[in-house]
């Protein structure tokens, strides 16, 4: 029994029960039990999908006659091309199409909805292409992105800890 009235460092709670996770026989952790089932099936779907795409990048080299050596050479390119980009132009126009989807709004009344920020419908066009675009847009893209010019800047640039790695 404790003195202080303060909780103690360590405690335990009988009512918990967590269950072992295991992959190829090796214990990696404990889960709780309503966790744990969801948890396992979408690591064995993962596992699935990387199976999938080594297959299928493996297939595409040998219909092209190409060097199977290069498989995971293929396999990073296509899983880099499919992540989400953290800066950059296409960033920043993902963020724009995120922003549409918010505000459920279709693509012809986004764009006039970009327009009345004096975002014009060619710049916005000239975005979704990944294009360059001048610093005048960036204080009516931070309003209709709802976000800081300083907070554009970092996705337009990327951060110090990104460029740094």
């Amino acid at each position: 029994m404790s003195l202080r009235n303060e909780p103690l460092d360590w405690q335990v709670e009988m009512n918990n029960a967590y269950i072992p996770i295991y992959h190829q026989g090796n214990l990696v952790g404990f889960f709780k039990q309503e966790y744990a089932s969801e948890i396992i099936s979408f690591l064995n779907d993962e596992e699935v999908f990387k199976k999938a795409l080594k297959q299928a990048c493996t297939d595409l080299i040998k219909k092209t006659g190409g060097d199977t050596n290069k498989v995971n050479y293929l396999i990073q390119r296509y899983i880099k091309s499919s992540e989400r980009p953290k800066y950059g132009t296409r960033a920043i126009a993902l963020l724009l199409r995120d922003r549409q989807k918010e505000l459920d709004l279709s693509n012809q009344e986004f764009t006039k909805f970009c327009d009345t920020f004096k975002l014009s419908p060619t710049e916005l066009n000239n975005i979704y292409a990944g294009e360059a675009f001048d610093d005048s847009l960036l204080a009516p893209l931070s309003r209709i992105l709802g976000m800081a010019k300083e907070r554009l800047l970092e996705v337009r640039y990327g951060s110090e800890k990104e460029s740094n790695t």
